[in-house]
């Protein structure tokens, strides 16, 4: 060999690990991921946080949100009866291999009405209140509750275990 094929061996080391040699931080933080984290001040940001458990604030309600929520049914039992009742009417139909397509296709016709109508029947709306509290000390904290009770904008309020209560 004439030395090429080592020379250029070698330069293209030498120029990966100048490459990679630009990637590391300096200071030994890998670009802040291994620095200290943040002191918890119990907030999540300075304008508006969810009160952490066992945190007790006081302030002055700004807003009362009411929030409908959804909650639909996965259909699971209204499949399995349908499906059963289909099945029983399906066998009544018909016999011998005529009576096992029947029974198979009242089944499958069944679950999917029943799956159907379940889901139909078994929506759940529920009103749920998003309260924000202006703080004492200025910042907003929000929870959400399912009973207000006589709180009112403008009141004086207590936030603690993620519920805000007339103070």
């Amino acid at each position: 060999m004439n030395g090429k094929p080592k020379n250029w061996l070698t330069l293209t080391a030498a120029a990966a690990a100048i490459g990679l040699a630009g990637c590391a931080a300096p200071g030994g933080y890998n670009n802040g991921y291994n620095a200290p984290p943040p002191p918890n001040t119990g907030y999540q940001d300075p304008n508006t946080t969810q009160a952490p458990a066992g945190s007790v604030y006081y302030g002055r309600v700004e807003s009362i949100e009411p929030v409908t929520t959804t909650q639909n049914s996965s259909g699971i039992l209204g499949t399995v009866i349908g499906g059963a009742a289909g099945g029983l009417i399906g066998h009544q139909i018909g016999g011998g291999t005529g009576q096992t397509v029947a029974t198979i296709g009242g089944a499958v016709l069944g679950a999917v009405a029943g799956n159907q109508v379940e889901k139909r029947a078994a929506t759940n709306t529920q009103t749920v209140y998003r309260v924000n509290v202006r703080l004492d000390d200025g910042r907003v904290a929000t929870v959400t509750q399912s009973n207000i009770g006589n709180l009112q904008v403008g009141m004086r309020a207590r936030v603690a275990n993620d519920m805000a209560t007339p103070y």
